[in-house]
C-alpha cells in the first residue's frame, strides 16, 4: 500500500526537532558519539518527547539492535515510536546507511502517527555519528510516496526546517517578536531585521531571543535567562515546545498572560505554526503558576498587543 505522502512531505520540511542534552546542543545542531537520547511518542500519541538512554555500545549493530528494540517499547510515561502492530522484520548498515525493514502494517498507521514513528526512528539512530541516513522498506519494499516515488533516504536535517545550509552561519531572516511593552502591561512587538540564525532552526532562535532578552529600551523581558529549553517539535502546524522546571519556578515580572503569549505570539509569526503547546519536562499536565493550563495548545492572542500609534 502506498503511503499518503503528501501532507507528510509538508510536516516533514516544517518539523523542528532539537534536544537539549544535559545543556548541550541537540541532535541537529550536534551529533553525539553515543545514543543518550531516544524519541518515544507522549501518551495523547500527538508529540515528540524524549528520554534519556545509557546505551553506548562499542559496536554499531548493537547499538542499532538496542535502538529499535527501545523505539518498539514503552517507557514508564511515555508511548514506544514504533506502533506494537508493526514489527522491524531487519535492518541493514551499509555506508552509513541504516535500511530498516518494517512489517506491512507499518502501511496501515495514520499519517500523522506514521509521520511521528518515523521522525523518531530517524533521529534517534542519527545521533550515533557512524549513521548518516536512515532509509524505510516495508516487507522489503521501499517506502513509496503517493505518487508511486521512492522516498529517499533521510537523515536528521531531514526534520529540522529553515536551517539554510545546515551550519551556514550567514543564514538570516526578518523576525517579529513579542516582549512586554515598558510598563510590563501589554504585549509589544519587537523587530529583527535580517538577523542571523545560523545552522539553528527558526523556532530556536526565536525561544533563545525570548530567553536572552530585548536588547533595546522601551521592552521588558517576559522570560528569565534562567530557563532552558529542552526542545522544540513542530508537526501539523503546532509548535510543541518543551522548557525545563525553570520556566514553573522563575517568577516573570510580567504577568502570566504575557509570558505565554510572549511565546505563542512569537512563533506564530511563522507561516507554519498555527498553534504552540508548552510542556515542561515533558509534560503539559501543569498549570502556569497555578494560573494558566498548558495541557492544550495555544492560538495567537493580539488582543493583549499594544496597538501601534
Amino acid at each position: 500500500m502506498k503511503k499518503k505522502n503528501l501532507l507528510i512531505v509538508v510536516i516533514i520540511m516544517s518539523m523542528i526537532i532539537t534536544t537539549m542534552l544535559t545543556g548541550c546542543q541537540g541532535n541537529s545542531e550536534k551529533k553525539s558519539s553515543s545514543g543518550n537520547v531516544i524519541y518515544y511518542v507522549d501518551r495523547t500519541e500527538m508529540k515528540l518527547v524524549t528520554e534519556k538512554s545509557n546505551i553506548n555500545n562499542a559496536s554499531i549493530n548493537g547499538y542499532i539492535e538496542n535502538m529499535l528494540k527501545k523505539l518498539s517499547e514503552d517507557s514508564k510515561e511515555n508511548v514506544r515510536a514504533i506502533p506494537q502492530k508493526v514489527k522491524v522484520k531487519g535492518y541493514d548498515f551499509t555506508d552509513g546507511i541504516v535500511t530498516v525493514d518494517f512489517s506491512s502494517n507499518y502501511n496501515e498507521m495514520k499519517t500523522e502517527r506514521e509521520v511521528l514513528c518515523r521522525a523518531a526512528v530517524v533521529l534517534t539512530l542519527t545521533q550515533k555519528k557512524e549513521i548518516e541516513f536512515v532509509s524505510f522498506t516495508v516487507d522489503n519494499v521501499p517506502l513509496q510516496e503517493e505518487d508511486g516515488k521512492v522516498l529517499s533516504a533521510m537523515k536528521a536535517e531531514d526534520f529540522v526546517s529553515n536551517l539554510g545550509s545546515g551550519n551556514n552561519v550567514k543564514a538570516a531572516s526578518d523576525f517579529t517578536l513579542y516582549f512586554a511593552n515598558q510598563k510590563g502591561s501589554k504585549l509589544k512587538e519587537y523587530k529583527m531585521n535580517n538577523a542571523k540564525y545560523g545552522g539553528k532552526s527558526k523556532e530556536r532562535f526565536i525561544i533563545e531571543q525570548l530567553i536572552a532578552g530585548p536588547k533595546e529600551k522601551g521592552y521588558t523581558a517576559t522570560l528569565s535567562s534562567k530557563v532552558k529549553i529542552i526542545s522544540i517539535v513542530t508537526a501539523n502546524n503546532i509548535c510543541y515546545v518543551d522548557f525545563d522546571e525553570n520556566f514553573l519556578t522563575e517568577q516573570s515580572v510580567v504577568n502570566n498572560s504575557l509570558v505565554i503569549y510572549s511565546i505563542v505570539n512569537s512563533l506564530s509569526e511563522l507561516d507554519e505554526i498555527h498553534k504552540v503547546q508548552i510542556s515542561v519536562n515533558g509534560d503539559s499536565m501543569l498549570s502556569y503558576h497555578n494560573e494558566i493550563s498548558i495541557s492544550e495548545p495555544f492560538v495567537r492572542n493580539l488582543d493583549l498587543v499594544e496597538k501601534n500609534k
